[in-house]
């Protein structure tokens, strides 16, 4: 793993080297790359946050600490002046943001940078002292724990410094209490905390919790309150309070107990008040998930719903850090409305999942056309029988691992009875006896299925209970309609083989028959007549009906009337002598979130330069529409060369070729003025880095060409102005080449790829599309059991910082890669780096991965490809982002374009500007450093029985913690890269099966989508489809046609020329800005397209009366605004 990390390093070097070359010219921002290396988590956090100094602290105290007891460790070196001397209020602000820095890995950059704006020491109305912490947004970014913690911080830095408590005001406290309910009203929030605990944590809370305003929206009963600076709502304090301390209370109730802080004993009051109420919940049917369903996202099952999905406890080598599995017959089946990467809504553990396909697992059960039932074992005959499915009576295992129920710390649910526990269960059967029985190809991981006469000889020769694949959904029927069944199969014909019942045919009755799809035993219908197969004899002996070489229900019926109180299964084993375990114990109920994302990273509309147009750029920001005008006012970045005194907007000077230097402006002055604290010293008004002046487009343009010696493109789109605190536009040449390999840029200055985050730990070499001999190269010459590589389908195990590049991924990088080349060779003058003329040529090449709400990259090598719409990498890969697999999406760009495009001058100045951007760049991956959800990932060839056992009581997974093996155990040893064991049965095919392209995203309209949605909801028997219609109107439609009304009454007027909004129309009818005609920004068509297909929905659906009449209201509420009340004339045709 050492050479693997070396030879990262190497390149990562090369790169570097040929960066500062051409930055070493001084067309860009800087003369050296802005993304500066960072070997760890104690470099990132010096880099990010401070002081300088704090890296070797870290390094020396992160071997004996946890990462919270690490931070306020620092934090107290900071307050005690270790590193710098600082005064009470510095100290304080710095030991918060080094503090959250080190709880965020150092990962998630805007939350100590930005998320938190400042901190500041405030008086009480007694006269004391109290410590103030002022977040923002981007808090939201540290995620709810790390925001809990920087409150808590908060309160520990205050007692060193000995400063007060925070005392609240009632009028301060119900302030508090109304801007949550505003803020959760406008944002939604992960947890909504009830007005008594707001109260009970702002009344309690050490310091105080405020911050900036970060809504348009205002307290309209608490306003001009001496100590809040605002009346808009603040949002970073909102998350702070709600989905930090209070969601995560629990959590910090035990870190203050820890640090033995007083004052916060009102947590434990929060958590008793939790407790009873899960007490009283029992393990409850979540259907949390089943809030806000949208249109053309069908909802697959009800909570624990016969026929929904069946938990199966396993970890793939594709499914992990909330990823699951399913089998791609169960995506195909569903009319393609699962694929690869999409995000499911579920019941349990988590709240999300995204889906993988692996086809070990058990596939769904479909009732077709004709009546016969047959379980589907493959894709390509769910393809063959989708369109002649009647109804879906069981839609397969989903594959869950033991580390998804640690992780969000839920108790262990019931297994369903599978391939891999039935062979548990018989080992340990045979450790204490033995039988003329051979077993082992039943008992290897492959897990064969044995013949119908051998399994139930098993059973009854060990006394085990019956193999799963001859296990029916008893449990789902009561014991009255286990007895009905049990008489109308008796009435059969058999056909035995001796003692073997062989199969039977029955006459279809309609009842009976629904109890025996319900069990989900395969048969056929042929001419009125029903016929079970194989499967007969495993069924029969079950329910006691093989009497003598005859059918007969006699025994069936005695034994239920003389056991009222059992159960279903313990009814069967009295009829067997042997146990038979419950099929579907439980059952994850799920409907679909986001579609899969596989496409470039866009601005809107997206630009290929960042250099301004102006209004002269029309609404595409056409750079040579702009060119047309000859020279345009814009405001650009102020420069001045320091040799010749020649002002300029570029870095380095048109005239004599040295370095300019960006002055401060004083738009009051109209001049260039000295400032102190961004102050002009003359005027005291805020000075800027920028200023407007005439640029002559249209000889910058000629000029770039020139220099490229390239034609002019079809077209080449620029951005409306700078947002950057310098306004430094990018040169001209970078866009026309983008224009020209078409890809775009984003606000950074880089080009990226978005794709949906899933895991994988393993693949095969044909799974990647590379030739062995390659993989050899990349240092993959051995497989994951220790044989030298030789065939594509042998299983290798993935590198920690490798990934896999879908498709349309690959296309678009190659086209980066031959920008960054040309770029090289025509505007720097230095050799091509990737040489790249077809997608084979990336293969080994460095990316920059990057999750949207952090700001340090990770390093990651290009290893294959995938056909999949999804970026496969290793879990360490995903969480050094501080990224899970439960839907996220994620960015990669190409190393050398983000060291030679990325600069901090072109972020926005707005709060949360430094956010989803390279800062800096995390060479080697240290497990112990990424979040920590990727240790709880299981890493068990198989699961010991004492695990299934413990699931039946629903046991607490940190019990079992010592049984099964996670990447916890691993910290700190070389078996924490190698070696990762999957779920040895769980080894899928392909990790690209199933649809390539989810349904929904070629649905176009409205009605195609939520008539797919329902349709589907009416097909598969875990579904209520009248329930999601009643849902998808009140969630969905309904809230949609008052907002677009709301919309309506609040709208703007925009010109079609400018793009200028007017809350009113200037007198004269025209913009003011550039005499351009003025339009609704909002339609009646805009307000109205929801209520046709709402009114459908209603009428086909039959939904409630109460949700019908809602929808008339809206309709009439609407007709009030758009229909005049002034009384029509009538026609005689109105009397017809």
């Amino acid at each position: 793993m050492e050479e693997y990390f070396q030879d990262l390093e190497k390149r990562l070097d090369q790169a570097y080297e040929v960066a500062g070359k051409a930055r070493s010219q001084g067309f860009d921002p800087d003369l050296e790359p802005e993304v500066p290396q960072a070997e760890d988590l104690a470099a990132r956090v010096e880099k990010l946050a401070g002081p300088e100094g704090v890296a070797e602290s870290i390094r020396e105290l992160e071997r004996e600490l946890s990462r919270e007891e690490l931070a306020f460790e620092i934090a107290e070196m900071v307050v005690e002046n270790k590193f710098e001397r600082l005064g009470p209020v510095k100290a304080a602000e710095q030991a918060v943001r080094t503090a959250l820095a080190i709880i965020t890995e150092g990962i998630a950059a805007a939350a100590p940078i930005e998320g938190i704006t400042h901190v500041d020491v405030k008086k009480n109305f007694d006269g004391t002292s109290y410590l103030s912490i002022y977040f923002a947004g981007p808090i939201r970014s540290a995620g709810g724990t790390a925001a809990a913690l920087a409150v808590l911080v908060g309160d520990f830095v205050r007692r060193k410094l000995d400063v007060n408590i925070y005392d609240p005001t009632d009028l301060e406290v119900e302030r508090f209490v109304e801007e949550v309910e505003i803020y959760d009203g406008i944002k939604t929030l992960q947890y909504s905390p009830s007005e008594s605990e707001v109260r009970k944590a702002v009344r309690n809370i050490p310091v105080e919790i405020t911050g900036e305003p970060t809504e348009h929206e205002t307290v309209t009963g608490y306003r001009d309150l001496d100590r809040i600076e605002t009346n808009r709502i603040r949002g970073g304090a909102v998350l702070a309070l709600a989905e930090g301390v209070l969601q995560k209370a629990p959590k910090l109730r035990k870190h203050v107990s820890k640090l033995e802080l007083d004052g916060w004993e009102w947590l434990s009051d929060l958590a008793k008040s939790a407790s009873k109420e899960e007490e009283t919940k029992g393990y409850p049917k979540g259907d949390k998930y089943l809030k806000n369903i949208i249109a053309g996202r069908p909802v697959f099952g009800y909570p624990q719903r016969p026929g929904g999905f069946r938990l199966r406890y396993g970890r793939a080598r594709n499914t992990g850090l909330a990823a699951a599995g399913i089998h791609p017959a169960t995506m195909r089946i569903l009319n393609d409305h699962i694929s690869t990467g999409i995000q499911l809504k579920i019941e349990r553990p988590g709240k999300a999942a995204a889906i993988a396909p692996v086809d070990t697992l058990e596939g769904p059960i479909i009732k077709l056309r004709d009546g016969s039932v047959l379980q589907v074992t493959s894709e390509e005959q769910a393809k063959e029988l989708k369109d002649k499915i009647e109804e879906i009576l069981f839609l397969g295992d989903i594959l869950i691992g033991f580390g998804e129920f640690l992780e969000n710390n839920h108790s262990l649910m019931p297994a369903g009875y599978c391939e891999e526990w039935w062979a548990e269960e018989v080992r340990k059967t045979l450790g204490e006896k033995r039988e003329d029985v051979e077993l082992e190809p039943y008992l290897d991981p492959a897990y064969g299925k044995p013949p119908v006469q051998p399994a139930v000889e098993i059973s009854e020769k060990l006394a085990v209970p019956l193999h799963p694949s001859y296990t029916y959904f008893y449990h789902d029927l009561s014991l009255e309609e286990l007895e009905k069944l049990g008489q109308w199969l008796a009435s059969g014909e058999p056909e035995f083989d001796g003692e073997i019942l062989k199969r039977v045919r029955l006459e279809v009755k309609e009842i009976p028959k629904r109890f025996l799809e319900r069990l989900g035993v395969p048969h056929q219908v042929k001419d009125g007549n029903v016929i079970i197969g194989e499967e007969a004899y495993p069924l029969y002996t079950c329910l006691g009906l093989i009497q003598d070489g005859a059918l007969d229900s006699k025994t069936l019926i005695s034994t239920l009337q003389e056991n009222p109180d059992k159960t279903q299964l313990e009814i069967i084993k009295i009829l067997t002598g042997f146990p038979v375990r419950a099929k579907a114990p439980t059952r994850i109920g799920s409907r679909m979130g986001r579609p899969e994302k596989t496409k470039p990273r866009k601005m809107s509309p997206p630009p290929h330069v960042l250099f301004p147009t102006g209004l002269k750029g029309g609404p595409r920001r056409s750079v040579p529409k702009a060119s047309e005008s000859g020279s345009l006012d814009l405001e650009v970045a102020n420069s001045k060369c320091p040799n010749c005194g020649e002002f300029t907007f570029k870095k380095k000077c048109p005239k004599c070729g040295a370095t300019t230097e960006i002055t401060e402006y004083c738009r009051k002055c109209k001049a260039e003025r000295p400032a102190e604290s961004g102050k002009c010293l003359a005027c005291g008004s805020r000075v800027v880095h920028y200023r407007e002046r005439k640029v002559e487009v249209k000889s910058l343009l000629d000029e770039a060409l020139e220099n490229l010696q390239e034609p002019l493109p079809d077209e080449i789109k620029g951005v409306k102005g700078m947002t950057s605190t310098y306004k430094l536009p990018e040169p001209l040449e970078k866009g026309i080449l983008r224009a020209k390999h078409n890809i775009y840029v984003f606000k950074d200055g880089t080009t990226r790829f978005d794709a949906t985050d899933l895991p994988l730990t393993h693949f095969r070499p044909r799974e990647v599309k590379i030739p062995i001999e390659k993989l050899q190269e990349l240092g993959y010459d051995r497989d994951h059991e220790g044989r030298p590589l030789e065939n594509e389908d042998q299983v290798l195990e993935l590198k920690p910082q490798d990934i896999l590049l879908s498709e349309p991924a690959a296309d678009y990088l190659l086209n980066s890669a031959k920008f960054v080349d040309e770029l090289l060779e025509k505007f720097y003058g230095l050799p091509p780096y990737y040489n790249a003329t077809e997608k084979e040529d990336l293969i080994g090449q460095l990316v920059i991965g990057l999750a949207p709400h952090t700001s340090a990259g990770i390093t990651g090598r290009i290893i294959g490809f995938t056909d999949a719409r999804v970026g496969y990498a290793h879990p360490y890969f995903h969480a050094a982002k501080r990224r899970n697999a439960d839907g996220d999406e994620d960015a990669v760009m190409l190393l050398l374009d983000g060291l030679l495009n990325f600069s901090q001058f072109y972020l926005p100045e707005t709060r949360g500007g430094k956010m989803d951007a390279p800062l800096v760049l995390t060479t080697r991956l240290d497990p112990r450093e990424v979040d920590d959800e990727a240790h709880n990932l299981d890493v068990m060839s198989s699961y010991p029985i004492e695990f299934y056992e413990a699931t039946q009581h629903y046991e607490d997974p940190s019990n079992l913690t010592s049984k099964i093996e996670t990447v916890k155990d691993r910290l700190g040893t070389p078996a924490q890269y190698e070696n990762l064991k999957f779920t040895q049965i769980h080894n899928p095919t392909t990790i690209s099966a199933g649809p390539e392209e989810c349904k929904y995203k070629s649905l176009e309209t409205m009605k195609e989508k939520a008539y797919s949605q329902l349709e589907l909801g009416r097909k598969i028997m875990a579904v209520d489809e009248s329930n999601v219609a009643e849902r998808l109107i009140e969630h969905h439609f309904i809230p949609d046609l008052k907002g677009n009304l709301r919309a309506f009454s609040r709208q703007k007027f925009r010109c079609t020329t400018c793009n200028r909004k007017y809350r009113r129309v200037p007198l004269d009818g025209k913009c003011s800005n550039c005499g351009g005609k003025l339009i609704l920004t909002v339609t009646q068509g805009g307000v109205e397209k929801y209520m046709d297909i709402a009114m459908k929905v209603a009428k086909d659906y039959k939904v409630s009366d109460y949700t019908q009449q809602r929808l008339g209201l809206a309709k009439t509420e609407i007709a009030s605004v758009f229909e005049s009340d002034i009384r029509k004339q009538l026609s005689l045709a109105d009397f017809a």
